[in-house]
C-alpha cells in the first residue's frame, strides 16, 4: 500500500494511504485491494477541491 499526500504546500494537506487512485466523475477515490481481491474506497474527495496529489512512499 502506498501513502499519498493530497494538497501538499496548500492550506488543506492531507495524507492517505491507498493501493491507488482514480477519478470517477467529478470525485477522486482513493482505494484498496482487499483479500478477496475487491476494490474498497477509503476515501473520496470532489476533484474541484485537490490540487496537487503526490505519492510520497511506495
Amino acid at each position: 500500500m502506498d501513502k499519498y499526500v493530497i494538497n501538499k504546500g496548500f492550506g488543506g494537506e492531507r495524507e492517505v494511504e491507498a493501493t491507488g487512485y482514480t477519478t470517477v466523475g467529478e470525485f477522486i477515490d482513493f482505494y484498496e485491494v482487499d483479500g478477496d481481491g475487491d476494490t474498497v474506497v477509503t476515501l473520496r474527495i470532489r476533484a474541484s477541491r485537490v490540487e496537487i496529489i503526490e505519492r510520497i512512499t511506495a
